[in-house]
């Protein structure tokens, strides 16, 4: 299906998709992002979903998005998420939900494995339509989860 065939029916595999040209400076250190469903992939506005792969040391820097919720579904591994001034464990299983305007992050706790999710923006079509916000790196008093 060519990428901006908006069948009803839209379907793709995430091996299809290219990860994000996501950078640093914007707060997404070695994350391998894909945006399976976007606006312009699926036609629709109201609704982006994503597939991450953290390996051993990556991390989504503290952020918000201004025009959309947010949730998260952690498939495997060992990851630290945080939203506002908290960090909880997420082991695989965990799921965040997280209202726009919300400042939030996630780390991989694992030295060894990577962490793998999948989550969505509501209300928005893309990245850009969720006014996505870098805030900072995680700083030492953000670090509230040990790692193993």
């Amino acid at each position: 299906m060519a990428e901006n065939d908006h069948d009803p029916g839209y379907v793709v595999h995430v091996d299809d998709v290219d990860p994000a040209p996501v950078r640093l400076a914007d707060g997404w250190r070695d994350m391998d992002i894909r945006f399976v469903v976007t606006s312009d992939r699926s036609g629709s506005d109201e609704i982006t979903f994503f597939r991450t792969v953290f390996p051993p040391g990556a991390a989504h820097e503290r952020h918000l998005h201004t025009n959309a919720d947010e949730f998260l579904y952690v498939i495997s591994g060992s990851a630290a998420i945080g939203a506002g001034d908290r960090e909880h464990p997420a082991p695989a299983g965990t799921v965040q939900y997280i209202p726009r305007g919300v400042v939030h992050w996630l780390r991989n706790l694992d030295p060894d494995e990577p962490v793998y999710l999948v989550g969505g923006y509501v209300g928005a079509g893309s990245l850009e339509a969720s006014g996505y916000e870098f805030v900072s790196e995680i700083t030492p008093e953000y670090r509230q989860v040990v790692t193993p």
